[in-house]
């Protein structure tokens, strides 16, 4: 599995306001917080003229997630707005553009077919609108994505909505677990995607990479 196969999905990630190339729809957000369909002709229009949006029922989890002890190596984000801990016999950092133009941080699983990235914005984002953008833009370019689970978590002292979801992209089947959070200091999406057969064989590494983010 390589890097490139991602790459459409992931540019779908993205919550900046532009027109591209994609011949996918986009969904955005301006900074006004409206939802937007970015047109491959280069025209827009608002979501909800576009399509019915569909309601995500969230659940809550009371347990309290904090970075494990192994994960001994710290990234800065940008602006200082998070951190991001992790076990470095398990990952290694690689180039965030190889995964996506717009992400701040990206890794890489040493010995697996597993990737993470994090998507930073300065701009605060109702963090439930923002999931919901984000499972819109993956079900526009493959319409048989669907959300495995959603619930609020407190992760190091901060409450943020993880979601799975997965579906078909280039023909593979993809597992696409995430974090999300907004506030004063910005908007933050933390991907960790695989393989769905993969998913339960490193998801105790994946989610050790996902509790090691910290928000300041």
């Amino acid at each position: 599995m390589k890097i490139i196969n991602f790459k459409i999905l992931l540019l779908l990630s993205s919550l900046s306001l532009y027109a591209n190339s994609l011949s996918a729809q986009e969904i955005a957000i301006t900074e006004r917080g409206d939802s937007v369909v970015l047109l491959p002709n280069g025209t827009w229009d608002y979501f909800e003229n576009y399509v019915e949006p569909e309601e995500i029922e969230i659940g809550r989890n009371d347990s309290k997630f904090l970075k494990p002890k192994n994960s001994s190596q710290m990234l800065k984000g940008l602006n200082n707005a998070y951190q991001l801990w992790y076990n470095p016999s398990t990952w290694k950092r690689v180039p965030a553009a190889d995964l996506n133009p717009d992400a701040d941080l990206a890794l890489k699983m040493k010995r697996g077919d597993v990737y993470a990235m994090v998507i930073y914005e300065e701009l605060e984002i109702e963090v439930e609108k923002l999931m919901e953008i984000s499972f819109q833009n993956a079900n526009s370019m493959s319409p048989d994505f669907k959300i495995v689970s959603s619930e609020y978590r407190f992760v190091n002292d901060k409450e943020l909505i993880f979601m799975q979801m997965e579906g078909t992209v280039q023909s593979m089947k993809i597992s696409y677990i995430s974090y999300y959070a907004s506030g004063k200091n910005g908007s933050f999406q933390f991907h960790i995607y695989t393989g769905q057969k993969l998913v339960d064989k490193y998801k105790e590494e994946i989610f050790n990479l996902l509790n090691g983010l910290i928000i300041k």
